[in-house]
């Protein structure tokens, strides 16, 4: 039973890992694109907002990546503690 518990809370650890990646990403593209919107009226120019929407897709995507290689070093260390505590 206690196998089980550990098994369900490993998952729900998954999933708001998930959850936290895919709200990280649109949310950085959309203060990247405020932060040139607000800088575009404050200095009368017209392509800020396109060069930080660009900072915030790019943002977006190196959180994304460090995440996902973040999970994957957290799953290869599980399975080789697995494998060492079975041998």
């Amino acid at each position: 039973m206690d196998k089980r518990k550990g098994d369900k809370r490993a998952s729900f650890q998954q999933l708001s890992s998930l959850i936290g990646v895919g709200m990280v990403f649109p949310i950085s593209i959309v203060i990247g694109y405020g932060i040139g919107y607000y800088l575009d009226r404050w200095l009368g120019t017209t392509y800020l907002k396109i060069v930080f929407l660009l900072f915030g897709i790019a943002s977006g995507f190196v959180s994304f990546f460090r995440s996902i290689s973040a999970a994957e070093r957290e799953e290869n260390r599980k399975e080789k503690s697995d494998t060492d505590s079975t041998e």
